[in-house]
């Protein structure tokens, strides 16, 4: 579905249950991105990869910050935003996330919730995010599980993300820390694990198909969250920012000196 993501998301958009899917993620999203910011001041968001607008919309209404803007590689998802956030948008502008029309340091916040999955080349979004706010909030599903290696490795078969949403890139919860920290030169400052709302678990789901949420919710009430994590997908959100030359200095230096030891 997912391969022309222009003519993709203007069908999707005309699907009310679509529509409804993206809501009923959106304010768990919001939470999750107020939860990392906390201890930061924030005036200024910058959304890569707004889709509907329904993450900026929630922020929006928590007073998260005093401008928003947003970008999309998607016109139609652009024009939508725009038209549903109404007068709390003060831009959206059509472009790829890699290619970031903006100043060095415009915003206080970048955002990229459910994106650099669907990209080939993820480092070069988040570097460009880093490059124009001071911050950047980013936020995957953790797919690399114990239940998605039984399905890709024992009974062969793709991720079930690959065809149903795009998604072209996969990570554990400690995979996905490494790529930021080692690939896109970011400093973790805050991270969080979202093990997904009912809300989220059962939407859309009728009759037989709501065997799967019940069964995850049975198992978040007698184990530990840190192990349901590496049973089956959640969401890892995580506040970094650009490291700075000296403690990029550092890094490498411990990295020579692990590579010369014998």
């Amino acid at each position: 579905m997912w391969t022309d993501y222009n003519a993709a998301y203007r069908e999707a958009l005309r699907d009310e249950a679509f529509l409804a899917w993206r809501e009923a993620g959106a304010r768990q999203k919001a939470i999750n991105i107020a939860h990392v910011c906390r201890k930061i001041s924030v005036f200024s968001v910058l959304e890569i990869g707004c889709g509907t607008g329904a993450v900026l919309r929630e922020l929006g209404c928590m007073n998260f910050a005093n401008r928003y803007v947003a970008t999309d590689i998607s016109a139609a998802a652009v024009e939508f935003a725009q038209q549903s956030c109404g007068p709390l948008l003060s831009n959206a502008y059509v472009g790829p996330a890699d290619s970031l029309p903006f100043p060095e340091k415009s915003f206080s916040v970048a955002i990229l919730s459910h994106v650099i999955e669907h990209l080939e080349n993820p480092a070069a979004a988040v570097r460009g995010a880093a490059r124009v706010a001071d911050y950047v909030v980013i936020e995957v599903p953790t797919e690399i599980v114990l239940s998605n290696t039984i399905r890709t490795k024992i009974l062969g078969k793709p991720f079930a993300s690959a065809a149903s949403a795009g998604h072209v890139q996969f990570w554990s919860s400690r995979s996905i820390a490494s790529f930021l920290e080692q690939d896109c030169g970011q400093e973790i400052l805050l991270s969080r694990t979202d093990l997904l709302s009912r809300e989220v678990e059962f939407h859309g789901r009728k009759g037989a198909r709501r065997a799967k949420p019940l069964l995850k919710e049975a198992l978040k009430s007698v184990i530990p969250g840190w192990v349901y994590a590496r049973l089956l997908t959640t969401h890892a959100t995580f506040l970094c920012r650009e490291r700075t030359q000296d403690v990029k200095k550092k890094s490498l230096a411990a990295s020579a000196l692990d590579s010369a030891r014998p």
